[in-house]
């Protein structure tokens, strides 16, 4: 297993967000929920979450509050930031420096070193590239030893491939 982890965050395709990102040297993402406290049970989660999303599902609540949850828990310093740029075709890849994600009012900022900004999706595998295809603002890419190969391509290496 390995040390770190590989996050990926779709913070937008728009180049003023990219460009922000870059300059400011992290991602953000905004969930458009007021109220977000890193310290929010799942439990309490789910009710904000219903409040500000009277229309969504309950599977679809459940699913956001999962990711919150994780964003909020599991995300290190020292893991890998991954965002999709040019509608995806290409991927900017940085080190995360925060110790844990600071959260104002809906929206969450990940410090990241950024160590890349234009690799090529054809750069990785299919394997991770479908991994890449989430559909989720925030989730982890972990299989097939993503982290060790996605640190590998930001350093201007091959895939190795699993």
């Amino acid at each position: 297993m390995s040390k770190f982890r590989a996050w990926k965050f779709r913070i937008g395709s728009q180049e003023n967000v990219i460009l922000e990102a870059l300059n400011r040297g992290s991602v953000i993402l905004d969930y458009g929920t007021p109220g977000l406290r890193k310290t929010m049970t799942r439990v309490e989660l789910i009710e904000l979450l219903r409040v500000h999303n009277p229309d969504r599902s309950d599977k679809g609540i459940r699913a956001h509050a999962g990711q919150l949850e994780t964003l909020f828990n599991r995300v290190k310093k020292g893991d890998l930031a991954l965002v999709p740029r040019n509608h995806g075709r290409l991927m900017m890849i940085g080190e995360i420096t925060s110790d844990q994600p600071s959260v104002s009012k809906s929206r969450i900022e990940v410090k990241v070193s950024w160590l890349t900004a234009d690799v090529p999706l054809a750069n990785f595998d299919q394997d991770l590239q479908y991994s890449f295809m989430a559909i989720h603002k925030f989730c982890e890419v972990s299989r097939n030893g993503a982290p060790e190969r996605i640190l590998k391509i930001a350093r201007g290496e091959p895939d190795p491939g699993y």
